[in-house]
C-alpha cells in the first residue's frame, strides 16, 4: 500500500511500476480472461444479476483450460493433483445432471438458456482430459507419491450430506441430490491440492493461478447464492428449512479454506513476485 502511494507521487515511478506489474504472468492471464469476459458479458447477458452465475462457471471454466493447455504445451502433470481433478468430474457431472434437463438452478437472465450449460460442459470435458494426461498421456511426470490425500474420504461425507439436506428446485429427487452432491465435494475438492502443495514444498505458477481462479469463481458463486438462498429452504419441512442457510455455509467454507492460499497468492502479485514463491514464507 505505502508502494502504491509513493507512485502515485511520482508519475514516472508509477508508469515504471505499472510496466513491471503488466510484464508479470499473473496480469497478462488475468487481463485476457477479463477482457474475454467483457464481449462475454456484452453478448449473452441480459444485465440480470443471475449472469453472476453464469460468469462463476466462466471463471471455472478458464482454471481448468489454463491447466490443461499448460499441461499439453509443457508436456508434464508436475503440481497437478490428480485426486482433486477425479473430484471435479465428479462435480461437473452431478452439476450437468441438474442443470441440462431442468431449469430449477439456472441463471434467470438469457446465458441460462444454453451458454450456463455450454460452460459446465466444456468444464467437465477439460477435468476428463487432465485426468486422461495424468493417468495416460503424461503418466511419467506426475507423482504419486506427493498426492496423497484419499479423496473417497470427500466423496463419501459430501454424498451422505446431500441425501439429508438438499434443495429441491427441480422437483426431481436425484437431480437435487446430484446439484447438492456437486456443491458440497466443490467446497472441499481444492484440499487434495493444497495438502499437495505442503508435500512438495513448492506450488506450480498455472496451479497456483487456477485455485486464485477457483476463489474468485466461488466468490461469486457464494454472492449469488446468498442473495437468493430462501429460495433453496422449504419452510414446511423441519429440516430443509435450513437448506439454503447450509448451502450458503459451504460455499463459505471453501473461501474460509483457501482465505491463507490467496492472501499470499495477492500478495506475489502485489510485491510483482512469481506466484511460485507463494509458499515462500519470507518473500511474500
Amino acid at each position: 500500500m505505502e508502494e502504491i502511494q509513493e507512485c502515485l507521487k511520482d508519475p514516472e515511478k508509477l508508469k515504471k511500476t505499472a510496466w513491471r506489474y503488466m510484464q508479470t504472468e499473473s496480469f497478462k492471464i488475468w487481463g485476457g480472461f477479463f477482457s474475454f469476459v467483457f464481449v462475454i458479458f456484452m453478448l449473452f447477458s441480459s444485465g440480470d444479476f443471475s449472469f453472476l452465475l453464469t460468469l462463476s462457471s466462466i471463471v471455472s471454466t478458464f482454471s481448468f483450460l489454463m491447466v490443461a493447455l499448460k499441461i499439453e504445451t509443457g508436456r508434464t502433470c508436475k503440481g497437478v493433483s490428480l485426486k482433486m481433478m477425479e473430484c471435479y468430474i465428479a462435480i461437473f457431472f452431478g452439476r450437468l445432471c441438474a442443470i441440462i434437463p431442468f431449469e430449477g438452478y439456472l441463471p434467470f437472465d438469457k446465458s441460462g438458456d444454453w451458454f450456463y450449460q455450454l460452460c459446465e460442459f466444456i468444464g467437465f470435458c477439460l477435468a476428463c482430459a487432465i485426468v486422461y494426461f495424468c493417468r495416460h498421456r503424461h503418466q511419467l511426470t506426475y507423482d504419486p507419491s506427493t498426492d496423497t490425500l484419499n479423496h473417497l474420504y470427500l466423496m463419501g461425507p459430501a454424498l451422505a450430506v446431500s441425501l439429508i439436506l438438499h434443495p429441491n428446485l427441480n422437483n426431481f429427487l436425484p437431480s437435487d441430490i446430484a446439484w447438492a452432491f456437486a456443491l458440497y465435494l466443490e467446497s472441499v475438492a481444492v484440499l487434495c491440492q493444497l495438502f499437495m502443495f505442503m508435500k512438495e514444498g513448492q506450488a506450480q505458477p498455472h496451479t497456483s493461478h487456477f485455485l486464485a481462479a477457483q476463489a474468485l469463481a466461488k466468490l461469486m458463486s457464494f454472492i449469488f447464492w446468498a442473495s437468493s438462498f430462501s429460495e433453496l429452504s422449504n419452510p414446511n419441512h423441519y429440516i430443509k428449512a435450513f437448506v439454503g442457510n447450509w448451502v450458503v455455509c459451504m460455499q463459505l467454507v471453501q473461501l474460509i479454506v483457501m482465505g491463507d492460499f490467496i492472501y499470499h497468492y495477492i500478495r506475489c502479485i502485489q510485491k510483482g513476485l512469481p506466484v511460485s514463491q507463494i509458499l515462500c514464507s519470507d518473500n511474500v
